[in-house]
């Protein structure tokens, strides 16, 4: 049985900059992995650009920085702020969704015109053109 993934922020950045590292290289999967001498197989390398199944491990992100020639201090550093950038997006998200299922749940604490409205009844048994 396949083992589920969970990713987290810096998996997804991590996956994008492999992705940039392996298009920008030029290079088939086929000639990356051998520039690894095999130790990455060419179809994981292409499951780490499209981003399927696990996140890259630290040893791959290594071996591929080494193989295509991109210095990984500065591709980490990359990493490090998308992920911030992603996190904090993602808080953001949260913090809508749970407003709008507070608001949802108990509209009569938000004030909302719709629960003002006299006509609200007959409005929501009109039908929509």
């Amino acid at each position: 049985m396949a083992t589920k993934y969970e990713w987290t922020a810096f998996d997804y950045a991590s996956q994008q900059a492999a992705a940039k590292i392996i298009a920008d290289s030029g290079y088939s999967y086929r000639t990356i992995s051998e520039m690894m001498n095999n130790a990455v197989s060419h179809v994981r390398i292409s499951d780490i650009e499209k981003g399927r199944k696990a996140p890259i491990k630290l040893s791959e992100f290594l071996l591929l920085c080494q193989a295509c020639e991109a210095d990984p201090v500065a591709v980490l550093r990359d990493i490090i702020e998308a992920a911030r950038a992603y996190e904090a997006r993602e808080r953001e998200f949260q913090v809508t969704d749970d407003l709008v299922d507070r608001i949802a749940s108990r509209p009569e604490d938000f004030g909302v015109a719709a629960n003002d409205d006299p006509n609200k009844a007959l409005e929501a048994e009109t039908p929509r053109d």
